[in-house]
């Protein structure tokens, strides 16, 4: 075999492996991307510092930005919570055209591994995003690509985001050279400009997300699902309240809302057949989102 085409042969080899087997994309180019302090992507339990859920899209604990204060962590986020809080998040285009950050797909998959990054990191943690979706382009559309920075500050989750549309997939695929990515920082704005009718600006590419309970938009049908454990919430203070009235009767569900809670559950059993979360997570996620029905 000549060696042009022997270099073809073992690419083509490289490649394979690198996107059939998620801890050997985490061991190779995650490396470079993440550092090699943080590469335990194959590790489950309390050592795991990546969660690489398929090509490219990855949470990663990584050291905080040098010179910033130590964050408020570890934390004990609820999934949903944090995916409704996410799902409020706005890219703002041109001309002030807005679209969600995130499909909702996109959010049900990263929700679990961003709050367990957020639990299990500590106070010179930060949280990269890096998360890759066709959104509303169809399957025939390129992937584009979010990043993000995340940590907890004064009681708030804050969310830095670097790049909202990413477009580096087609470059890659006619290069085969990894791309590099650029994640949000407390020090230098990036391009992006978000937004979210439950959050606060720092800036155009920064936003806080309160962890207690946030007041739900007023085009919003039920109240937002609080970020913080109830169990970690501070306990009110006594006080007599009247009798509260009897609920009222439960709404028939539509039919956008039954095909809502079956793309919730086939996702819920896809994170558990890839050992993302443990089998007493999926089964009481699963209980709540059956008493949705």
């Amino acid at each position: 075999m000549n060696p042009r085409k022997q270099g073809r042969t073992k690419l083509a080899l490289c490649c394979a492996l690198l996107f059939t087997n998620p801890a050997a994309h985490a061991a190779g180019w995650l490396d470079s991307l993440f550092g090699k302090d943080s590469t335990q992507a194959a590790k489950a339990g309390p050592g795991q510092r990546i969660w690489a859920l398929h090509e490219f899209t990855t949470v990663a604990l990584v050291p905080r930005e040098a010179g910033s204060v130590p964050n408020r962590q570890p934390v004990q986020l609820q999934a949903e919570g944090l995916r409704q809080q996410l799902a409020l998040v706005h890219s703002v285009g041109r001309g002030g055209a807005q679209v969600p950050l995130f499909a909702a797909d996109e959010l049900a998959e990263l929700a679990q591994p961003l709050a367990q990054a957020l639990e299990r990191a500590g106070p010179g943690d930060d949280v990269l995003l890096l998360s890759t979706s066709r959104r509303d382009g169809g399957v025939l559309a390129a992937p584009a690509a979010v990043t993000a920075r995340l940590f907890v500050q004064d009681n708030q989750l804050q969310l830095i985001v670097h790049d909202a549309r990413y477009e580096f997939y087609d470059a890659y695929r006619g290069t085969h050279v990894a791309p590099r990515f650029t994640f949000g920082s407390r020090g230098a704005a990036g391009e992006a400009s978000i937004r979210s009718a439950a959050a606060a600006n720092v800036r155009a590419d920064w936003l806080v997300l309160p962890l207690q309970a946030a007041a739900a938009p007023a085009a919003a049908p039920a109240p937002l699902v609080p970020l913080v454990a109830p169990a970690l919430a501070p306990a009110p203070a006594a006080a007599a309240v009247p009798s509260a009235p009897a609920p009222a009767a439960r709404r028939p569900m539509d039919a956008a809302g039954a095909e809502d809670i079956e793309r919730r559950l086939e996702t819920l059993k896809r994170l558990r057949e890839k050992n993302l979360i443990t089998e007493d997570e999926y089964q009481q996620k699963r209980k709540e989102i059956l008493q949705l029905l």
